[in-house]
């Protein structure tokens, strides 16, 4: 049978349940649990329970059900066994909705049999991979429920988690807070999260313990992630556009937010300022009709991508432009001290960002616009619901495209002549109509969408190296300090960087006149 999922919901033997499932996770500190465990906002209507639960996740040896964004569980709770499949659903803001099909067994086995005809358990019944199904992925949880009621009609289950993920040899601790929407609006999620994360850096976790025990599984680390695509369909209303393609690129900036604070690898960093750049596109896109209820979240979203800049732009001179320069550098015996300085600064540059994205404000603010989102697409938003809103997506997506390729040509006028500030300019129209294309290109004849995109693409990074350049000197001013030695070295780099300037400059011509001459998809 199928039903919404209730607080203290407890299966009887032999029954088989389908269940919504929307919960939201926040990671906590381990070393600030008890503090955690002591928040008056986590104070249960009910009588605390702690319990043990011990999973096994199974897959077949290719990972099929992985492939497919299917989990299949079998956990002991008590005396018995609860086998549970998951999948569907999706993740919007960084809260998980999902199916739940859960059935008990008799033992710790997985039994396939039990389960229903449905779309979610389709590859289960298949006898091939029923038989091939294999442990992949243990969980060892020591886990505290409580029910919350926040304010009357909404029960929230907040599950308090410590305990370790382990594959073969592989461990990853868990210590986190899974909340689970039992009845109310999504929004409330976010307001209890929101109240949590003012107290202590609570960060959300995007990942599920399946999620990070398939990572064990591999023996991968975490890698940087990349925009999702963006998928529209002609029936959205402008609103479910803007939510779409918002939702898509805070997904990326979570998806990185880990990485940037525990690797060393740059590409972490670079895909979640992507992940903002998208954002703030998509504010400034839907601007006109976003009008004033969207000024909050764009300002917070400018001060984020105001913070990750500097350390952005030192891992592209350090990892990019040094090791280019360092033969002029070399001649002139200025290299070393230089290099020293400039890696000095590019650590400073990280150390800011890893706390800046631990920071209690940060996590705030895009909880907030979680928030904001959640509450967009259950039409909490009559204040501003306008005509705009709700005119379709393809007239929608045909306005932002005429207009902001209108403001590329007039940015271009004259290319030869225009100055390093009008090039920056040009570059952030570039950018974004870029970006427009990419949102909008499954509305439009695909070809000739993902034609127009690889030109801006390239524009995109001719104007870019022509920008960086332009931005070493402000950069290694404040490097350079009063060592006459690395002023010598920066001198040397900005000279060079110039020359580069001067030869982008003619490439840039040639690409500006290729992207002319395209003609508009949307006004085919």
């Amino acid at each position: 049978m199928t039903r919404p999922r209730g607080a203290g919901d407890r299966l009887l033997s032999g029954e088989t349940t389908i269940a919504a499932e929307i919960e939201l996770k926040l990671r906590v500190p381990p070393k600030r649990l008890r503090e955690v465990l002591a928040l008056p906002l986590l104070q249960s209507m009910r009588a605390s329970v702690t319990r043990k639960p011990a999973a096994t996740y199974f897959d077949t040896p290719a990972l099929e059900l992985q492939q497919r964004c299917i989990t299949l569980r079998v956990r002991r709770e008590g005396r018995r066994w609860v086998q549970a499949v998951k999948g569907g659903g999706s993740v919007t803001s960084g809260v998980h909705q999902r199916l739940e099909i859960e059935s008990v067994l008799q033992d710790r086995h997985p039994d396939v049999s039990l389960l229903p005809r449905h779309p979610l358990t389709k590859i289960l019944r298949s006898r091939k991979v029923a038989e091939s199904l294999v442990p992949v992925l243990h969980t060892e949880i020591t886990r505290t429920l409580r029910v919350l009621e926040p304010v009357p009609g909404v029960l929230i289950e907040a599950a308090i988690d410590r305990g370790v993920i382990r594959s073969g040899r592989r461990r990853d601790r868990v210590c986190e807070i899974e909340l689970e929407l039992k009845s109310g609006p999504v929004s409330a999620l976010f307001e209890l999260a929101q109240q949590l994360a003012q107290t202590m850096p609570l960060v959300p976790e995007h990942r599920s313990k399946a999620e990070r025990g398939y990572l064990l599984f591999r023996g991968a680390g975490a890698s940087p992630v990349k925009a999702a695509p963006v998928v529209l369909r002609r029936e959205m209303t402008a609103v479910q556009c803007f939510i779409e393609i918002a939702s898509v690129a805070l997904a990326q900036v979570r998806a990185n937010e880990r990485g940037v604070t525990d690797s060393q690898d740059p590409e972490f960093l670079h895909q979640m300022r992507v992940g903002i750049r998208r954002l703030r596109s998509a504010f400034s896109l839907f601007r006109d009709v976003l009008g004033t209820a969207a000024a909050p979240q764009a300002a917070a979203l400018r001060a984020i991508a105001g913070t990750l800049g500097p350390a952005r732009d030192w891992d592209v001179f350090v990892t990019e432009t040094l090791p280019m320069v360092r033969p002029a550098l070399a001649a002139h015996g200025a290299a070393e001290a230089f290099e020293v300085v400039c890696r000095k600064c590019r650590q400073s540059a990280r150390k800011s960002i890893k706390k800046s994205i631990k920071s209690i404000d940060y996590n705030v603010s895009l909880l907030a616009l979680g928030a904001w989102l959640a509450a967009l697409g259950n039409g909490d938003n009559s204040e501003d619901d306008s005509a705009a809103w709700r005119q379709p997506a393809r007239a929608c997506a045909v306005q932002i495209l005429t207009a902001r390729h209108a403001r590329v040509l007039k940015r271009g006028r004259h290319l030869e002549r225009r100055t390093s500030a009008e090039l920056h300019r040009l570059r952030i129209a570039v950018k974004q109509l870029r970006y427009a294309v990419e949102f909008f290109s499954t509305l439009f004849p695909g070809r000739s969408m993902a034609t127009l995109r690889d030109r801006l693409a390239l524009l995109q990074d001719i104007l870019g190296r022509i920008n960086d350049a332009a931005a070493v000197q402000p950069l290694l001013s404040a490097a350079a300090a009063d060592d006459r030695e690395v002023i010598a070295a920066t001198g040397i780099v900005i000279g060079w960087c110039e020359a580069r300037a001067a030869v982008e400059r003619e490439i840039l011509q040639i690409a500006w006149r290729r992207f002319r001459a395209l003609r508009r998809p949307w006004q085919a």
